[in-house]
């Protein structure tokens, strides 16, 4: 099946100007290498109260190395070597594991109005952006692709229901540098051995191996058709993101990047802690509890995790805090956080968490 697609000509492009039509879909599409700039921009577009329809933005980095929200990098990433070979570190705002990213991984992200944000719909969206480029892909569990039993695309989710606003985001791997998945990451040896994997570079593939011919520009193509046919959106133009647009030269955007920049945020903070629990629980992701106990009641909580639900995290590690140490304690901290966990996601996720914990922590 041939790859082209028309190319975008001058007619479907504009600036990005951060306003939008009321319910109007947008496409944007950026060349710029920085994944600051990116992630800035979700947040930007999460926090301005100006996204009133689905947004969708194509772009791809320089070579890095994202963590989620929750993940401890000196657990899960070679740092001394990123450093040797110029290799950032970047913390995500979503959840989920650690992964590599460079030019031959291309990324897409869904934005909008929770109301009317459909996980599923996105995903319809994807297959059918592959499907135009000839490959026939399938959805393996809540957020990966698959083709021909092997990994080819990963997502994160992000909802702000304060904001009333959800992130979707993902990767395609089109020709990435798979060596350097077992340079710059070490991930937890449960995850290896329920697997049943000797490395990481054995359940993923490139899609150039089988379609020669793909690549960003054909996959971003794909992506723009098969957008506008979704949302009935033929006449909406594909906006170009840089660093002179409106959005990038904005003082909330410029704050935003400098807080993912700052070595605090992307690191984090590992101090000692008097109680430590670590487990794998299948399906949901990969936990290490530390808790500060004094006097009989947890005084700070740190969750390191590879969850799809970051919000959920956050919530327990607060939520932790204060509460009598002991199961009973510990339970009602944590089932406190139940209204709030209502779709089955989250709910799955905290059911799992509250079991673990409770039937692991010292009455």
């Amino acid at each position: 099946m041939a790859l082209g697609f028309a190319r975008v000509g001058p007619r479907l492009a504009r600036h990005a100007s951060g306003l939008a039509t009321p319910g109007t879909p947008r496409i944007m599409r950026s060349d710029v290498s920085d994944i600051v700039f990116h992630f800035a921009v979700e947040e930007h577009f999460m926090n301005s109260g100006k996204l009133a329809g689905p947004l969708m933005y194509l772009w791809r980095p320089s070579p890095v190395v994202t963590i989620g929200r929750h993940q401890n990098p000196w657990k899960e990433c070679v740092l001394s070597r990123m450093e040797a070979e110029g290799v950032a570190l970047v913390r995500r705002r979503t959840g989920g594991g650690a992964i590599f990213q460079d030019p031959g991984c291309s990324v897409f992200t869904f934005l909008g109005p929770s109301d009317s944000f459909s996980i599923d719909k996105n995903f319809d969206v994807i297959l059918g952006a592959l499907n135009r480029c000839g490959i026939k892909a399938e959805r393996q569990g809540r957020n990966d692709l698959t083709v021909n039993g092997k990994k080819i695309s990963g997502s994160a989710f992000r909802h702000a229901p304060d904001r009333k606003v959800s992130l979707h985001h993902g990767t395609v791997l089109v020709n990435t540098d798979m060596q350097a998945l077992q340079r710059y990451l070490t991930p937890d040896k449960r995850k290896l051995e329920a697997k049943g994997i000797a490395s990481i570079a054995a359940r993923v593939m490139n899609l150039q191996e089988s379609f020669p011919e793909f690549n960003h520009d054909v996959l971003c193509e794909g992506f723009i058709a098969e957008f506008r046919e979704a949302y009935d959106a033929q006449e909406v133009p594909v906006e170009t993101l840089d660093e002179s647009s409106g959005v990038a030269v904005d003082p909330a955007f410029r704050a935003l990047r400098d807080e993912l920049e700052d070595k605090e945020w992307r690191f984090g903070r590992t101090p000692e802690f008097s109680h430590q629990l670590e487990t794998r629980i299948d399906g949901v992701g990969v936990f290490d509890v530390r808790l500060q106990v004094i006097e009989g009641r947890v005084s700070q909580a740190v969750i390191f995790s590879d969850a799809l639900y970051p919000d959920v995290i956050d919530g327990a590690m607060k939520a932790l805090v204060g509460a009598d140490y002991g199961r009973e304690g510990i339970r009602k901290a944590l089932e406190s956080l139940q209204p709030l966990c209502m779709e089955d996601g989250p709910k799955k996720l905290l059911h799992a968490l509250v079991d673990w914990l409770v039937a692991n922590v010292d009455d």
